[in-house]
């Protein structure tokens, strides 16, 4: 026996029948003969439970679901998981045999109503009649194999059909297209990226929006792209009016930090059916003097960077933090919470948003005093496009000693710190604070667009000559960053 991916899976996994009692051997290599010493491997054999597919791959919530199972060395052919109650969402289901458990297999589970798919239903004029919204369980049974289903659509309805296979363990590589009554194609998907699936190196499931011309029947097919198909090329195909809706991340999902200070943090609003409304952020059960700065993803933006300003005292453990997510959608409130995650790079080049447990955050040390660094203005900072603005920010008077210098990380193009006005960052206490004077390039920096700002506070020495080139190509270290400055361009 052999085998080099399992599936779309870059670790192999080895189905084998012994055929007599004796010694074999098991070998394994990098598939192109490299090695380090972070290559590492962990191998698991035996008369195992592993299950290779199930059906259907997902049910409804408030109903139970009889699944069927295929795989090796299963307990049952059957399992009704006890996601009624769940979340809307994607779960992981196993079954065990004495002491052992299975493989996590990925359980969807939706409030939309759900119908099975018939055979024979590969053409237009066989095609099986839906009624939308609704959810299709129905599998590519073999290869060649696609299944076409008819629904009525009404002038300037819009419709969605999204397919859930590739993201369910499935092997189906989807592709889908919509046709009217006379054949003509409308829309089609091949692979549509899903920045929610974590580690998925190929998004091969399908996803198609768009605006109906008339009133009559309208059809959507679906394929492998790979003509390939069997008992495990199952797939959930919903089809129905956009849902609007957001997922979050932040990233990254542990943060060691001096007390009282700052630190940039990036959070992704992964939006859905064309949601494009602000999403307010805000910590939850967090410290009392725990702030988020700059809590809000902007209307029409997919990243944003924010701060998390964290308490003096330091902690003997790290803390567990949650943030949530609140968008008005449809005249509905509608709350998620921000899921930790890590950016990992793939092959020097992708990149996948990695869902990690909890957002970890470690406070050691202290700053050079108790009370952090304040934005004074009130936000978000309103600049006019080819104008200026000036913020009032202020720190305790040993916060940031000496000469400093003001930096922006990353700004948006066209906005730029002109100058700092005053003597230095001085104590809240007083009533005095610096100046930073921002200016927009109306050519750049159009109304309209809003975001936050980073600043950071480097500090600005004279070295000797001799020493001048060498700290050059030296990276540069900030002394500290300020709470994230919330801002928009206004006329």
């Amino acid at each position: 026996a052999y085998d080099d991916d399992y599936r779309f899976n870059p670790d192999p996994v080895l189905f084998y029948e012994i055929p007599a009692d004796g010694e074999y051997v098991i070998e394994i290599k990098d598939s192109i003969y490299r090695g380090r010493e972070d290559f590492v491997y962990r191998i698991t054999m035996g008369e195992l439970p592993f299950v290779t597919s199930i059906f259907p791959l997902g049910g409804r919530t408030g109903t139970s679901t009889k699944i069927e199972l295929r795989g090796w060395n299963l307990p049952t052919k059957t399992l009704t998981p006890g996601f009624g109650d769940a979340e809307v969402g994607i779960h992981q289901l196993f079954v065990g045999r004495d002491e052992w458990v299975s493989n996590l297999v990925p359980f969807a589970v939706d409030t939309l109503p759900e119908c099975s798919e018939r055979e024979s239903n590969d053409q237009p004029q066989k095609a099986q009649p839906i009624t939308a919204p609704t959810i299709i369980n129905g599998r590519i049974d073999k290869g060649g194999d696609r299944d076409v289903f008819s629904f009525e659509g009404h002038a300037s309805g819009e419709i969605v059909a999204e397919v859930y296979a590739r993201r369910l363990n499935s092997p189906m590589d989807s592709t889908l297209k919509l046709t009217d009554s006379s054949g003509r194609q409308l829309a089609a998907s091949d692979d549509q990226e899903d920045k929610g699936a974590g580690l998925t190196t190929h998004h091969a499931d399908s996803y198609l929006r768009t605006t109906l011309p008339a009133d009559g029947t309208y059809y959507l097919h679906l394929a492998d792209a790979q003509s390939k198909g069997g008992a495990e090329y199952g797939y959930r195909l919903r089809a129905g009016p956009p849902r609007p809706d957001f997922e979050l991340r932040i990233v990254p999902s542990s943060i060691n930090i001096r007390g009282g200070t700052s630190v940039p943090l990036t959070v992704y609003a992964l939006r859905k059916d064309g949601f494009a409304g602000d999403i307010a952020l805000a910590l939850k059960d967090a410290p009392a003097d725990m702030i988020l700065s700059g809590s809000w993803v902007p209307s029409g933006q997919d990243k944003v960077q924010v701060t998390l300003t964290v308490p003096p005292t330091p902690t003997q453990e790290p803390l567990s933090v949650s943030l949530e997510g609140r968008a008005m959608i449809d005249g509905r409130e509608i709350v998620h919470p921000v899921v930790p995650a890590e950016d990992m790079m793939q092959a020097f080049f992708y990149r996948h948003l990695v869902p990690a447990r909890e957002l970890r955050v470690a406070i050691s040390g202290r700053f050079m005093t108790k009370a952090p660094v304040k934005i004074l203005s009130n936000t978000p900072i309103r600049i006019p496009a080819g104008g200026t603005v000036r913020v009032r920010v202020a720190a305790p008077a040993t916060a940031l000693t000496g000469r400093v210098q003001l930096e922006l990380s990353e700004p948006p193009e066209g906005i730029t710190i002109e100058k700092v006005v005053g003597a230095g960052l001085k104590s809240p206490r007083t009533g005095q604070g610096a100046d930073i004077v921002l200016r927009s390039d109306a050519a750049k920096a159009k109304v309209g667009l809003k975001g936050n700002l980073i600043i950071h506070a480097f500090p600005v020495s004279s070295p000797a000559p001799e020493k001048q080139k060498l700290q050059a190509n030296r990276p540069r270290t900030a002394l500290a960053v300020l709470p994230a400055v919330p801002f928009e361009i206004v006329p």
